[in-house]
């Protein structure tokens, strides 16, 4: 007889390990935005981006091919490793305030679109300048995260603030590119299982 334990694939039978879903999630922001010519400080988190985030890639990590060749063969070893830029969207607000935290980026970056005019497109002098970190979790359901990702040394590579269509009924999302020089990890080792409800059957 067939017991709910016995789902899996032998020797895991025992229960199926409960998929980690990609609708519960998070992100904050450290350091991003503010005046032009400050210096972006760690410990504050920019809360309105966390709520209107709606899309996010997770990281991806490759490494650069280096071709081996000899006589008749060929082999391949790892040479640099590379993060690629991730993608979020979010949702703008009537009182532009994810607008206004991009924009405040984007002028640290470079003056470049603020209403108030200025020295001609002027950009900082150093990465520190204007470079902000994030933290991404997936989450269990309520607070506590199943796994955390902190992206460090990030820039805004590519901007797309969407378009207008009388056509359709939906929110503007703003389209955010975000290079990032490195991405540490960190497992929480919460353990959870999709099968339960076991019957107990008495004669």
């Amino acid at each position: 007889m067939a017991l709910i334990t016995d789902m899996g694939v032998v020797p895991n039978a025992g229960g199926i390990l409960h998929p980690i879903v990609k609708h519960k999630w998070r992100v904050f922001f450290q350091g991003i935005g503010g005046p032009r010519g400050s210096t972006p400080i760690a410990g504050i988190d920019t809360e309105v981006l966390t709520l209107q985030a709606v899309q996010a890639d997770r990281p991806k990590l490759e490494f650069d091919e280096i071709e081996l060749h000899r006589y008749n063969s060929r082999a391949w070893v790892a040479g640099k490793h590379n993060w690629q830029p991730v993608t979020y969207q979010f949702e703008a607000d009537v009182g532009g305030r994810v607008t206004q935290i991009f924009q405040e980026q984007l002028e640290k970056q470079q003056a470049i679109i603020a209403p108030n005019s200025g020295r001609v497109l002027n950009s900082a002098y150093a990465g520190q300048e204007y470079k902000f970190a994030m933290i991404s979790q997936m989450l269990d359901g309520d607070i506590t995260p199943l796994e955390t990702w902190a992206h460090e040394g990030c820039f805004i590579q590519n901007i797309d603030y969407g378009d207008k269509d009388y056509s359709v009924s939906e929110a503007i999302k703003l389209v955010v590119t975000i290079r990032f020089d490195h991405a540490r990890q960190l497992i929480s080792g919460i353990e959870g299982k999709a099968t339960g409800g076991i019957a107990v059957l008495s004669q």
